[in-house]
């Protein structure tokens, strides 16, 4: 089991996405007590389950935002037919633990599939980890913050074997499914495309006092000097001239540094240690000659010619570039959300586009020139692709037992007297790690 569910549970993500992921991180049968909620065959989820569910969806309202201590929020109408954000997010919820229901019965009944001991031995170690670090081993002060949630310590157990026994569901059907599938799956969601970038900033590099980039030799701190276009020079002793490594120094005619541009390795600046390279924005006159150029590159461009396409590629592109790190060119999963807006945008472009046609977009940081190409079958496993497709076994999986569901949904018992007495999203405490 991964020990940092609780991290998992704030990723920052669409709200129909947080349904999802609450909702399949929640379901338990009904061995650790409760009433009835729902049913199908002999899997059933309580009604202890279901506010668990509704407090870890609170949870993650808050933590995206939203005001979910303020009543008003709970009562203000989203819909034309009079529904509130109260009523929507319990229908939303109650419609994927049904999902999430099925998807036990699958585990427990269709299959017969058997979790192994580890994962309850694992469970078991998290659990005693949360009552030592949260609650300094008094089950009676878990038990007691458990109930704002509508569950107890042992419920709580109950939840966490069934995100085991998902996850298995899910390796289980990995293991039965032929490739065949993921091929199809493949075809029928994935774009490739290659794109020629023109940057609307520059990068902020080290430079020296006179205001040059210096360029050092790849991986070191060494400055790389150009020795074969410079000249060295003497000091007032009549030695020569050196760095602080006590390396010879080459230098142009004016007196510049002469650096080796071409093996060499600019430095780039993080002031502020975030990780990335520190950028600043192009002035009106650059953004504009940087559109045009653009622009008539745009024009030049024949739908299908990929060979002109990859020419201007290896022209424009620098040497670390996307283009050359990605060859067979960039994939996208037109069904997934990306944590860069500017590829969702271009996603939807991209799939009303031939395959062949060309795209200039713009982004907030540059201009994406970019050609749409065809699949090449089996593109998913290669491992020079391998960036794009991490999460390409859960993706396809997900559908494929999503179309399994279907078959029992409407098999479904829930018992309606049950949920008129449960808490609503407004009542149910807000669920931030649990």
């Amino acid at each position: 089991m991964n020990t940092t569910r609780q991290n998992k549970r704030m990723r920052s993500m669409t709200v129909l996405t947080l349904l999802l992921l609450c909702a399949a991180l929640l379901l338990s049968s009904c061995a650790s007590g409760g009433k009835v909620l729902m049913s199908i065959g002999k899997t059933e989820l309580t009604s202890n389950d279901y506010e668990l569910l509704l407090s870890r969806m609170k949870g993650t309202l808050a933590y995206s935002g939203y005001e979910v201590e303020n009543e008003e929020f709970w009562s203000y109408i989203w819909s034309s037919g009079g529904a509130t954000y109260d009523d929507y997010f319990c229908a939303e919820i109650l419609s994927a633990a049904k999902d999430m229901l099925v998807r036990l019965y699958l585990f427990e009944e269709v299959y017969g599939l058997t979790l192994p001991e580890s994962s309850y031995d694992e469970v078991d170690v998290y659990m005693n980890d949360l009552l030592d670090n949260d609650f300094g081993g008094s089950k009676s002060a878990f038990n007691s913050a458990m109930s704002e949630y509508g569950i107890n310590m042992e419920m709580l157990r109950e939840n966490y074997i069934m995100e085991e026994k998902l996850e298995y569901l899910s390796s289980y059907f990995s293991a039965h499914t032929a490739d065949s599938a993921r091929e199809e799956y493949f075809a029928e969601h994935y774009l490739c495309f290659r794109q020629i970038l023109f940057p609307l900033y520059d990068y902020v590099y080290e430079t020296d006092e006179n205001g040059d980039v210096i360029y050092y030799k790849e991986g070191t701190n060494t400055i790389a000097y150009d020795t074969v276009n410079g000249k060295t020079a003497t000091a007032t002793d009549g030695t020569l001239r050196t760095d602080a490594d006590g390396n010879t120094m080459y230098f142009h005619e004016d007196g510049t540094i002469a650096y080796d541009t071409k093996k060499g390795v600019a430095m780039g600046v993080d002031s502020d240690q975030d990780g990335y390279v520190d950028y600043v924005e192009l002035d009106e006159a650059q953004i504009e000659e940087i559109t045009a150029e653009a622009e008539v590159l745009s024009e030049l461009l024949e739908s299908g010619d990929y060979s002109t396409f990859e020419m201007y590629g290896d022209q424009y592109a620098e040497a670390d570039d996307i283009w050359y790190a990605y060859p067979n060119g960039i994939f996208l999963n037109d069904a997934q959300s990306y944590s860069l807006q500017y590829l969702n945008e271009l996603s939807a472009q991209l799939r009303e586009a031939q395959v062949g046609d060309v795209i200039l977009f713009r982004s907030e940081s540059a201009y994406h020139l970019v050609m749409r190409y065809p699949l090449e079958s089996g593109a998913w496993k290669v491992e020079a692709n391998a960036d794009w497709f991490g999460s390409f076994e859960d993706e396809v999986m997900e559908g494929v037992i999503d179309a399994v569901c279907q078959q029992y949904i409407g098999q479904i018992v829930v018992d309606e007297e049950v949920l008129s007495q449960t808490k609503t999203m407004k009542e149910i405490g807000i669920n931030l790690n649990y």
